[in-house]
């Protein structure tokens, strides 16, 4: 048996190693609720704002297909007001970008879209 011992791993190129093939995150985000700006994030380029709870990270580096995971989640306040929790459901649109929906249920049972601080994540292999 071999035991490899090293400080900095780098690419070929003496840049950071890309991990491919592995099952990671590869991709997060953090917007305000305006989804104006992006607070931080890996492998995300821009933020597209498409509506009331709808945002679109778009991927700095592509994944391998436009069949990926992703996960989002938010701060919603409204929890606390006999609303239910937070509702999101996130997927990919293509292998450069992925899409979030975030809202609640509220104590009618209606499904209502809201603008709070969103977090995201992807996984999947990059091209």
């Amino acid at each position: 048996m071999s035991t490899l011992k090293a400080d900095t791993i780098q690419s070929t190129g003496g840049g950071a190693a890309t991990l491919t093939k592995q099952a990671t995150i590869k991709a997060f985000c953090q917007a305000p609720a305006d989804n104006a700006s992006i607070t931080s994030s890996f492998n995300v380029s821009t933020l597209t704002d498409v509506g009331t709870g709808n945002n679109q990270p778009n991927l700095t580096n592509s994944m391998s297909a436009s069949t990926f995971p992703s996960m989002c989640t938010n701060n919603n306040p409204n929890i606390d007001n006999g609303d239910s929790a937070p509702v999101q459901s996130s997927g990919a649109n293509s292998a450069s970008q992925y899409e979030n929906n975030t809202g609640y249920v509220n104590s009618s049972g209606n499904m209502v879209a809201n603008d709070y601080k969103n977090y995201s994540t992807a996984t999947g292999d990059l091209a």
